[in-house]
C-alpha cells in the first residue's frame, strides 16, 4: 500500500464507480444479515452478506459483475452473447436471464464436468431461459478459453455478431467484475456502520473476480478487515498473482494510490476437496448447519466450502471468540437440485 493513500468514504468510493458505464440488473443493496443461532454456538458475531438476492433469474454474485461486463453489449453492434463454463455454471445463469433482459440471444458451450447435461439445476435454467447450448468433453474449466474461441468463429461464419464474453479469463473483464465488488464492500460499509460494528474478517467462496474487489474495495475504504477467499477449484495459474493484478488495475481505474502484492492475498484451495464440481463431507455439514440454525440453503459446491473454512478457521483459532465476521453468500443455490444423490446420501 502506498504511503500517499488515505482512505475515501463509501460515497466516494461509489462516485467513482459510477463513473464506469453499467446495466441495471440487479437489486441493490442486499442485505446484510446477522446470524443469533449460529453466532452463539461459534461465539462470534457473524453476518451473511446475502448476495443471492441479486434478483436476476435466483440472483447470485455474478448480476453484479454483469452490470458493468454487459455495459459493453448495449454501447456495441452485437445480435447475440457468447460465454462459457462447467456445466452447472451460476455464471452462464446469470448471463443468459442479463442477456434476455437485454433482447439478445445467448450461446453457452459447457465443459461436460461432473454433471454433464442433467437436466436440473442451472442446466435445467439454461433451458428455460431459452439459451442455445452446446457441450463439450473434460473437466478442466481452464479449456474453455479455447473452445469459446471456435465457437466464436463458428458463428462469425453463420452471420452473427456475437459478443464473446470469457469471464474469468478476460483481462478487463476480471477488472471490471472486481469493480463491481469494491462497489459491494461501500454497500457493506454502509450496513456495518449502521450495525456500529467494523469486520475483523470477511469470507466468501471465490477465484479471482469477486476476491479482487473485496480486497480493493476494502483497502480503499480504509478497513482493518482481513479478506479470506476460499477456493473451489484447484488452479494451473497463480491465482493470488491475478487476483493482484485485479486490485492493481481496478485502482487505476478508479484513480486510487494503492499497489497490491501477492503476499496481501488470503485465497485458500485447502477446501476443494477431490476436484472442482464434487462436495466435500464438511462441506454438505455445513450446509446442513446454515439450513438447521437459521433457514438459509447454500450450494454443494460453492458456498457451502466457503462456510465449512469459516467453522474450520474458528477451531484453528485463526477466527476468534467475539470477532465480528462476515461471510459473503455467493448464491448459487439452483445447483442443490442437480446435487440431490450426494446431498441426500450424506446423512
Amino acid at each position: 500500500m502506498s504511503n500517499n493513500f488515505f482512505p475515501l468514504t463509501a460515497e466516494e468510493l461509489v462516485n467513482r464507480i459510477n463513473k464506469i458505464p453499467k446495466v441495471k440488473l440487479a437489486v441493490l443493496p442486499t442485505p446484510l444479515e446477522y446470524l443469533p443461532n449460529i453466532s452463539k454456538d461459534l461465539e462470534i458475531n457473524l453476518y451473511i452478506k446475502r448476495d443471492d438476492c441479486t434478483a436476476l433469474a435466483f440472483g447470485g454474485n455474478k448480476t453484479r459483475h454483469l452490470e458493468f461486463i454487459m455495459a459493453k453489449a448495449v454501447s456495441g453492434d452485437y445480435d447475440c452473447i457468447l460465454t462459457g463454463a462447467g456445466s452447472q455454471s451460476n455464471w452462464c445463469r446469470q448471463t443468459v436471464a442479463a442477456a434476455n433482459k437485454l433482447n439478445l440471444e445467448t450461446f453457452l458451450v459447457l465443459m461436460h464436468g461432473i454433471k454433464g447435461n442433467k437436466m436440473q439445476g442451472n442446466f435445467l435454467l439454461y433451458n428455460i431461459l431459452g439459451a442455445n447450448v452446446d457441450i463439450v468433453e473434460g473437466e478442466n474449466i481452464e479449456d474453455i478459453p479455447g473452445h469459446l474461441d471456435k465457437k466464436y468463429e463458428e458463428l462469425i461464419k453463420q452471420g452473427r455478431k456475437p459478443l464473446l464474453i470469457k469471464g474469468g479469463f478476460d483481462a478487463d473483464d476480471t477488472v471490471l467484475a472486481g469493480i463491481s465488488y469494491a462497489n459491494a464492500m461501500a454497500e457493506i460499509d454502509v450496513q456495518m456502520r449502521s450495525n456500529n460494528f467494523m469486520a475483523d474478517h470477511l469470507i466468501l467462496t471465490a477465484t479471482n473476480m469477486t476476491q479482487a474487489g473485496c480486497d480493493l474495495g476494502s483497502k480503499i475504504l480504509g478497513w482493518p478487515t482481513r479478506i479470506h477467499g476460499i477456493s473451489p477449484v484447484y488452479f494451473e495459474m497463480d491465482i493470488k498473482e491475478d487476483i493482484a493484478r485485479i486490485c492493481n488495475q481496478g485502482a487505476k481505474m478508479l484513480d486510487v494510490n494503492l499497489e497490491f502484492t501477492v503476499d496481501m492475498i488470503n485465497n485458500d484451495n485447502g477446501y476443494v476437496g477431490e476436484k472442482y464440481g464434487v462436495p466435500t463431507p464438511e462441506g454438505l455439514a455445513a450446509m446442513r448447519t446454515m439450513a438447521k440454525k437459521e433457514g438459509i440453503i447454500l450450494d454443494p459446491v460453492y458456498t457451502s466450502k466457503g462456510f465449512s473454512a469459516l467453522i474450520d478457521y474458528v477451531k484453528k483459532g485463526i477466527i476468534k471468540k467475539n470477532q465480528n465476521v462476515i461471510f459473503i453468500f455467493t448464491g448459487g443455490t439452483p445447483a442443490v437440485f442437480a446435487y440431490s444423490e450426494e446431498i441426500t446420501s450424506s446423512f
